[in-house]
């Protein structure tokens, strides 16, 4: 039984619904301040053991592939055996072990070996949870608004707990204190009960660094890409956008822990978080009005716009004007690539057309990085975050020739 008390609405089922819904979203709250909390000091640690920007890079570029890989299976093996809270729970457990264990690593090999088995076996969490949240939620759509703004929000709180921690202890004890709200989520997710039923949507649930649900058969890919131009051109869109953003957010934290201070990587990825909060309700009121495309070109335009920000951003003022505008983009671009491509694939076809959305965003992500080891050395960590620029143009010219979903749903035309 869940331990929190149900609230009293009309209608049992739903009653009981949103009770589940909160007590998993605050139980990922906790967790997912645990991530704010370690995710950003990555780069800088593996600079203090005297890793470059190739052992940098090869820390996004490992987990993701490792992600992506074990998704497949961890996500198979949840559908044959009907459950999810099981996968979760591991999930979530390896997290914050291998968390811990990185706070005691001494050298780059190691860092990157405990991130390259986290990257796995994490991975069971992510289709599960996406499940979990599709089973438990009467509304999809709401369901994931409200359980990634939980996220969200302890993923901020992590970020400037992370800052604070960074500032009076050793950049190491910010891994043993991010240990601490991931095993607090997991014993509330211990009292969660589970109940069987058939997942009816796979959204993103990850803003950074972390693919999305990828659990699809490949033999149906090549039919409905033939079947769906305007998803399969987004698809390429974002795997482009991705390339820019692994370009950047793989070694942001070492620009601005070089230009601020490690204490100021926390608090620029919290002020980021806090802004872009507010804005996804303002973004998706606009593409549930004026269809998810003005807003996804938005989110694009964002994108450019932060990336030349970071390669000004010399003061203290102008990295929070920064973060805000980074905010914003969060907030148009992700919500409104989820709903795009939710409104455009039939719900038969949904699991395929987010999967091959996430796994895009995943590949862009092996490539982005890849791309800033190769230019960093030649041109510098500021002058790169200009190049990633050009991705995001290419992503913006092909966005422009997709179709809006404004009076599209399920795939098919409504007005």
């Amino acid at each position: 039984m869940s331990i929190f008390a149900p609230v009293k609405l009309n209608e049992r089922l739903k009653e009981t619904l949103n009770r589940k819904l909160v007590h998993i979203s605050i139980a990922f709250l906790l967790i997912n301040m645990g991530w704010g909390m370690a995710w950003p000091y990555l780069p800088n640690l593996v600079k203090l053991l005297g890793g470059g920007v190739i052992a940098v890079g090869m820390l996004s570029i490992l987990f993701n592939i490792t992600s992506s890989f074990g998704q497949f299976f961890w996500g198979r093996s949840s559908d044959k055996m009907g459950k999810r809270k099981i996968f979760a729970l591991f999930g979530v457990f390896s997290s914050g072990f291998f968390f811990l264990l990185i706070g005691f690593a001494s050298s780059v090999f190691l860092v990157l070996l405990l991130r390259t088995l986290q990257g796995f076996f994490i991975s069971a969490q992510t289709p599960a949870i996406s499940a979990l949240v599709s089973e438990i939620s009467k509304d999809v759509g709401k369901g994931f608004a409200v359980f990634n703004s939980f996220s969200n929000i302890g993923f901020m709180l992590g970020n400037f707990a992370g800052g604070f921690v960074t500032s009076v202890f050793p950049i190491h004890f910010v891994y043993y204190f991010s240990s601490i709200p991931i095993f607090s989520g997991l014993i509330l997710l211990i009292f969660f009960k589970e109940e069987k039923k058939n997942p009816q949507d796979l959204r993103l649930l990850m803003r950074y660094d972390r693919p999305g649900r990828t659990v699809f058969k490949w033999k149906n890919v090549k039919a409905f890409v033939e079947r769906n131009r305007n998803i399969s051109l987004f698809s390429v869109s974002i795997f482009i956008s991705m390339i820019g953003s692994g370009m950047v957010y793989t070694y942001l934290s070492l620009l601005i822990g070089a230009r601020f201070g490690s204490s100021w990587v926390g608090t620029y990825f919290g002020v980021d978080g806090l802004a872009s909060i507010p804005l996804i309700i303002l973004f998706g009121y606009l593409a549930d009005k004026y269809g998810s495309k003005p807003v996804l070109i938005y989110g694009l335009v964002g994108y450019m716009a932060t990336f030349y920000l970071y390669y000004y951003s010399i003061t203290i003022p102008m990295l929070i004007l920064t973060a805000i505008v980074s905010g914003s983009k969060w907030g148009s671009y992700f919500n409104s690539a989820n709903t795009y491509v939710s409104r455009m694939s039939t719900k038969k076809e949904r699991a395929t057309a987010l999967g091959l959305m996430n796994s895009s965003m995943a590949l862009g992500w092996v490539v982005g990085p890849l791309l800033g080891a190769y230019f960093i050395p030649m041109l510098g960590l500021a002058e790169t975050m200009l190049v990633a620029i050009i991705p995001e143009i290419i992503s913006l010219i092909l966005v422009l020739f997709i179709k809006n979903d404004r009076y599209i749903r399920d795939g098919v035309y409504k007005k």
